[in-house]
């Protein structure tokens, strides 16, 4: 206790010389802070954040779908990686200019959808990407030591920060952009602070480069966890530290088998950031919005505990309450890691668990979050608080209870926070608070917490300029002032059957207050008291209007309920005030709305089922009796309390043909096992030296990345003579998860299905005399290598310098020894069509591997497979080891103001040992591994799909075994459907979809 009321008196220190302590970075004013919260362009804002990978979601119309179902969930800003390997498929060249890499058009959409950006350009971000975000061609060891003061490494990074720095420092809020903070590297900890570390040299090279490229918002850092205490000015700064600290956290320890373990929340935070930043805002840049899994793991479907609601409700509430005023969501969206962009350490679904569906649906969890964000948007006391106390019991009088209780210093508004002491009960727990208020102290009982739950008192909180509340327990969700007379309609939330209780300050228009509900039948009762009166109620099923006579007006909604509120802002500015935004009840999601013309409200938004919408504009607004919903006018009524009410469509009558995937044609993806197969084009692999730290295990280096072969599956053929040997050792390194095959002279010999755990994996495979040939003649041992990613730098030895393709080659004679005459000849390799020359720019080299039909472009929309046999992955499939790729076409006919999100489904018959790669338009879009999984369901956005119109899907089988190897489900299927306002057909599929041209040269 005495570290912590030294910690408070440090604070309060602080927050009393708030304006004049306020920092800058002497680059510019726009952008300041102070321990309280960041001030842009003069305004305290408290940021909530998602973070979003573009990267993940390759068709740039659906960036402003998900950027505006943040705003209207609640976020002000987006936070974003930029992966140098998405953008550079070669030293010296760099794409921002095809489509789904035009980061200017991502600036322009979270700009206009009223978003600030943080950014996040590395030179590593780690994000389970290829590589940790590496340019893969700094694969083969021309990196240098990744992460440090290395000069090769400061050579190679320079080059990317020299070209995407620019790009943001054009966007940044000073040059009317929406950037207002850049992040420096990622997760490097500072364990020894020294300046002549090579870590604080390193952390000093890219602070100057991003300032040589023009970026002059505040610099931000990421700590890994609480594992370090890294670049702060306020803590042993001996260089390197940025302006804003920041910390990364996932807690919770949520358990996808066991929904009643983990959910701890930590009550460090606050006691942390008074230790290593005192001065600064603080800040989360990446909490846990939900979690990745790993192959052989689950499914995110099958986390329950990741998708609840209680999470954010009892985890985001309770970071808030520790000053957090910097929170961002890791992932606010996932995406999907389509092609070869995922690390070894996770599958195709990047889902995360995030508030944002990888279908883009929203997830309750996101609309609990809603309720959160729209009170700290408007909540402007909160922006600015010093802790005045916390404990076990503290103000209440349980001691099942923990409670915050956080004051501005300025105005002298608290905010309590009421969680259980041990948040992971599901107890329900009854309780009273005292609280203080301008008026005296005030006990208000009859609180409950009904399990994971946590609940916002708060006191002296205004509702405008002239009317506040002396102090309320019903939860605000949030509150405007409207028309002329800036009318306060605040809006409460609590569960079903739980007691609320507030009271207004004691004015002359608050004596002798009247009211009027409306809605569900409500208990809302008036209580004198001591002079003044309270309002109490239980709240009901549905929402509760009250209309009091002191000019109030309060919605009383339950939490289905409120889950249907959205507060659209009126300003492109993402600081929403209370008078810049209309509220909207009702419908499934709300991405705008304004007046237009002289009698309309104007809402666009989207919807699944029928239902009431309710729109509040000003009581005053007399003018306006009309709402139109996505473009159509609506029958329109008026409320007594002066909102409006139309019934607005849903989707149970509208028709969608889903078709079934049949008319297949087939061609075998392997001719290179035979031991004719001319090779004469393929690359001869003969070095014997290399950049990697990791030495091969055998001459020559097999090492893929030394022959400019980075993602994707890979093949080699090794020439051999001699008829003595019996056998070959063979290590080969494609990641976690990735399989390998092995053919002599056309004949399978062997193989590995992968290992979830192993990098690498060996195997001794055996042959008789009669699989070799003649004296004289060359044997050819086939290999092909399946490939999960390049490791991030928490992999060792090397990070994404760890080899891909063979490490070591061997072979053996009968008595298991090995001579120089049993040395291969030659060794050829072969990967993705054209390498790092990047011969499908808007897809990008990492869409591709190496295998037979991807390299002459099988996939492609347009190439003919007429004189293909006709044969289905379900019915025929492939018989033996082998590989084929199976292709067909359908087609959409979706009407233009739908959003259907759909789903490629795959499975096969228990014991299935097959790597099997989906391609829809050319993208590869799942990696299905059924003997390893979990994934068995695929999202496909639209324009990656063509929603209206021809789809070409090819389904590539490769049989491990000599079982061989087929599907026992293949089916496109909906997720879900909506009417929308949104543009979904007029996504211009085609600008993404370039089609097949003749690859004969890269056999």
């Amino acid at each position: 206790m005495r570290l912590l009321n030294y910690l408070l008196s440090v604070q309060l220190l602080f927050s009393s010389f708030s304006s004049i302590l306020a920092t800058d970075n002497g680059l510019q004013k726009v952008v300041t802070w102070d321990n309280g919260s960041l001030i842009v362009n003069g305004e305290r804002v408290l940021i909530m954040a998602g973070e979003f990978h573009y990267q993940r979601l390759p068709v740039p119309e659906l960036w402003l779908d998900v950027f505006q179902k943040f705003k209207a969930n609640g976020l002000n800003a987006v936070s974003i990686y930029f992966f140098w390997s998405y953008h550079s498929p070669s030293k010296g060249v760099y794409d921002f200019t095809t489509p789904a890499k035009d980061i200017q058009v991502l600036f322009d959409m979270a700009q206009q959808a009223g978003l600030y950006v943080i950014v996040r350009p590395g030179p590593y971000s780690n994000a389970e990407t290829n590589g940790g975000g590496y340019a893969l061609w700094t694969s083969d060891g021309s990196g240098g030591k990744y992460r440090t003061s290395d000069e090769t490494y400061h050579k190679v990074w320079s080059e990317w920060i020299g070209e995407v720095g620019p790009l943001i420092a054009k966007n940044q809020i000073t040059n009317g952009g929406p950037v207002i903070m850049a992040q420096v590297e990622n997760e490097l900890g500072e364990t020894t602070h020294d300046a002549a570390n090579t870590l604080v040299i390193y952390m000093e090279q890219i602070k100057t480069a991003f300032r040589e490229a023009g970026i002059v918002v505040p610099l931000t850092s990421n700590e890994k966890g609480f594992r370090a205490k890294s670049w702060s000015t306020d803590y042993q700064n001996v260089g390197g530290a940025v302006d804003v600290y920041g910390l990364d956290s996932y807690p919770g320890g949520l358990s996808c088998t066991n929904p009643d373990t983990g959910f701890n929340l930590p009550r460090t935070y606050y006691q942390w950031f008074q230790e290593v930043s005192p001065t600064q805002p603080s800040y989360l840049p990446e909490f846990r919005g939900g979690h990745f899994q790993a192959w052989g793991g689950y499914f995110f479907d099958q986390c329950q505990a990741e998708l609840s609601p209680e999470y954010p409700d009892v985890f985001y509430k309770g970071v808030i309450a520790q000053r957090i005023t910097l929170l961002n969501l890791y992932m606010g969206f996932g995406g999907t890691n389509w092609g070869h962009s995922a690390a070894p350490v996770v599958y195709t679904s990047y889902d995360y668990a995030a508030s944002l569906r990888e279908t883009r649906e929203i997830r309750d969890k996101f609309k609990q979050f809603k309720l959160i964000a729209l009170f700290t948007r408007v909540s402007k006391d909160l922006h600015n608080t010093v802790m005045e106390s916390n404990g076990t019991g503290n103000a209440v009088d349980n001691e099942a209870i923990w409670t915050w209780v956080i004051r501005n210093p300025d105005t002298g508004a608290r905010f309590y926070l009421a969680e259980h002491n041990i948040t992971r009960t599901r107890d329900v727990t009854d309780f009273a608070i005292t609280v203080d208020t301008s008026a005296g102290p005030v006990t208000i009982p009859s609180l409950q917490l009904n399990g994971r739950q946590s609940r916002w008192v708060v006191t002296d909180y205004p509702l405008g300029n002239e009317t506040s509340l002396l102090y309320s327990s019903a939860e605000i969700l949030t509150y405007g002032t409207f028309d002329r007379r800036r009318r306060p309609v605040v809006v409460f939330y609590l569960k079903s059957g739980q007691t609320g209780e507030f009271a207004f300050k004691s004015t002359p228009s608050t004596q002798n207050t009247t009211f009027q509900t409306f809605g569900a039948t409500s208990d809302f009762e008036s209580v004198p008291t001591n002079g003044s009166t309270k309002y109490t109620y239980t709240q009901a099923d549905g929402a509760t209007v009250v209309s009091l006579s002191n000019g109030v007006l309060a919605y009383l909604l339950d939490v289905p309920t409120a889950y249907t509120f959205f507060a659209p802002a009126t300003t492109s500015d993402p600081n929403v005030r209370a008078d810049e935004h209309i509220f909207v009840l009702g419908p499934y999601l709300v991405r705008s709305a304004s007046v237009s013309g002289a009698d309309t409200v104007s809402i666009i938004g989207d919807n699944a089922n029928a239902t009431k919408i309710e729109v509040y504009v000003g009581s005053s607004s007399t003018s306006i009796t009309n709402i139109s919903w996505n473009g159509a006018i609506l029958p329109t009524t008026k409320t007594p309390y002066g909102s409006l009410t139309a019934q607005i469509p849903g989707v149970e009558e509208r028709r969608i043909v889903i078709p079934e995937l049949t008319s297949f044609r087939a061609a075998d993806s392997l001719p290179e096992r035979s031991a004719s197969y001319d090779d004469s084009a393929w690359v001869v692999a003969g070095k014997n030296t290399t950049l990697s730290p990791v030495k091969p295990l055998t001459l020559p280096v097999l090492f893929s990345s030394d022959y400019a072969f980075y993602s994707g599956a890979k093949l080699y053929r090794g020439y051999f003579s001699s008829t003595a040997a019996t056998a070959v050792n063979l290590t080969v390194q494609g990641g976690l998860a990735a399989g390998w095959n092995a053919f002599l002279n056309g004949k399978s010999i062997g193989y590995h299905a992968g290992n979830i755990s192993l990098t690498a994996t060996t195997a001794h495979l055996t042959f008789e005399p009669a699989d070799l040939k003649p004296e004289g003649s060359s044997n050819v041992l086939v290999v092909v290598t399946d490939y999960t990613g390049h490791d991030q730098t928490s992999t060792g030895p090397a990070g994404a310098e760890n080899p891909r393709g063979i490490l070591g080659a061997q072979l053996l004679a009968a008595n298991g020894t090995t001579t120089t005459a049993l040395a291969f000849d030659t060794w050829k390799i072969q990967g993705n069509a054209g390498g790092e020359a990047n011969i499908d720019a808007v897809r990008g080299p990492m869409n591709e591997g190496g295998l037979y039909g991807e390299r002459l472009g099988w996939h492609l929309p347009g190439f003919d497979t007429t004189a293909w046999e006709q044969g289905s992955p379900v019915t025929d499939g492939v018989e033996g080891a082998g590989i084929k790729f199976f292709t067909t076409t359908f087609n959409l006919d979706m009407d233009a103001d739908l959003d259907v999100p759909l789903g490629v489904e795959l499975a096969a018959p228990a014991g299935t040992v097959a790597r099997v790669l989906l391609f829809v338009n050319g993208y590869q879009y799942g990696k299905f591994l059924p003997h390893i999984g979990p994934q068995t369901r695929f999202p496909i956005p639209p324009g990656i799909i063509n929603t209206k119109g021809e789809n070409t899907l090819s389904v590539l089988v490769w049989a491990q075994t000599d079982a061989g190897a087929k599907l026992s489900t293949l089916r496109l299927f909906e997720y879900a459907r909506f009417q929308s306002g949104f543009a979904f057909g007029a996504i211009d599929g085609g600008r993404l979809q370039t089609r097949w041209v003749d690859r004969s040269a890269y056999a």
